[in-house]
């Protein structure tokens, strides 16, 4: 029996009855391991994911989490983490020197261009066997953290294993105000918050800051807001990106239904998830159940992973400006635009036109005018692209589009 899975089972002894229950056939005593993702602040999810890969050599979607004994459970969870994680600390330098090749990595941030230099961004760096010449900075959408780029969509590979089995490294982060990174007061917060602590994580990989390795290509990947700020930083700085790849975002949003899902959010104050950080009001998240309708698909998700989003959902902030949109014609670098057929907050009449990949190439156009763009439009799919059951097929698309125009 391996370290991690001893004191696993040690741990389930405390963990009510009730937890006790196998999903997917999967060994009961993961069920403690979804509840320790529970705790406030929320531990790191690299380290989870590592455990349950190393193990399973698969994704942990499936799992099912009972909100009854999540409170019962929190307690006893508290009592035996530091085994735990003691048992992990060994166990996952192993697994991530052998398999996946992953560590954490933290970066010092600004929260404005020339300001102090105060705050961190937090992320996972996942590097191939050989030498990588081109990083991809994954960077996630609102109220997601870096585990929307390595959770998957309960089958086949992450979009982050997809692009590290091709020979790049990647950089998955959490972006201010969510998972591991700070959480600054929104008095502090600055119109170009995110994007500034963006860019400084693009120039530390310039700089070989991460890991010791400059590398010479950076290529962003964008879910919804993030693709807003990676878009804003490389017209605001040109030089930050070799190219970019925007995922749930696009220069038409369909304006009423971003009004409608203003609805849908609520002060993270006031959500259970997130009392222990004691957020301001500048934080929001997502209202109870409001995932699955406004980000998902649902004929093209699985169950189990819509409900592992709800369960997992994140704080975020967002008190940022952007360019205009028509400032996108100062971009010149390679751009690809990947937009679920069923995106309720981007497709639409009078907005973006998700009806074929044709249709929305020669729409974008017209905003990227001096980039080498491509628009693709993907099938039975909502917002949140990598949670679909389509997102093999995206991850390979945006893995070929890499190779052809960066390298």
């Amino acid at each position: 029996m391996s370290t991690v899975s001893a004191a696993a089972d040690a741990a389930l002894a405390l963990v009510p009855a009730a937890v006790r229950r196998s999903a997917s056939g999967r060994p009961a005593w993961l069920h403690f391991a979804v509840a320790f993702d529970f705790i406030q602040p929320a531990p790191d999810q690299s380290t989870f994911i590592v455990m349950y890969r190393m193990l399973y050599g698969t994704s942990y979607e499936g799992i099912h989490v009972d909100s009854k004994w999540l409170g019962a459970t929190r307690r006893r969870v508290a009592v035996v983490s530091a085994s735990l994680l003691a048992a992990l600390a060994t166990a996952t330098s192993t697994a991530t020197a052998d398999s996946t090749r992953c560590s954490p990595v933290s970066v010092a941030v600004p929260l404005t261009e020339g300001g102090p230099v105060d705050q961190r961004i937090a992320g996972t760096l996942c590097r191939p066997r050989g030498e990588a010449r081109t990083i991809q900075i994954l960077v996630p959408g609102g109220t997601y953290d870096r585990s929307y780029w390595m959770r998957g969509n309960g089958k086949g590979p992450t979009f982050a294993d997809t692009m590290v089995r091709a020979g790049y490294a990647v950089l998955a982060i959490d972006r201010l105000g969510a998972g591991r990174s700070s959480w600054p007061s929104g008095a502090r917060l600055r119109p170009d918050s995110h994007q500034e602590s963006f860019r400084q994580v693009a120039l530390a990989a310039r700089q070989g800051k991460l890991d010791g390795r400059r590398y010479r290509n950076v290529v962003a990947v964008g879910n919804s807001i993030g693709s807003t700020i990676i878009r804003s930083v490389q017209i605001r700085h040109p030089d930050t990106l070799d190219g970019i790849i925007l995922t749930g975002e696009s220069s038409t949003p369909n304006e009423a239904a971003f009004e409608q899902f203003a609805q849908a959010t609520y002060p993270a104050g006031q959500d259970p998830r997130f009392t222990a950080r004691r957020l301001d009001d500048a934080y929001y998240t997502t209202r109870p159940g409001a995932r699955a309708e406004w980000f998902y698909h649902l004929p093209g998700a699985q169950r189990a992973v819509v409900a592992r989003d709800e369960a997992t959902k994140e704080s975020d902030t967002f008190l940022e400006t952007f360019p205009a949109i028509s400032d996108n014609r100062l971009i010149r670098i390679p751009v690809l635009i990947m937009i679920g057929q069923h995106d309720r907050l981007l497709c639409g009449e009078g907005a973006t036109d998700c009806t074929s990949s044709a249709a929305l190439q020669a729409q974008q156009k017209r905003w990227y005018p001096n980039a080498p763009l491509d628009a693709v439009v993907i099938p039975a799919t909502g917002h949140v692209l990598t949670l679909h059951r389509s997102a093999p097929a995206s991850s390979s698309l945006a893995r070929d589009w890499v190779k052809r125009h960066v390298g």
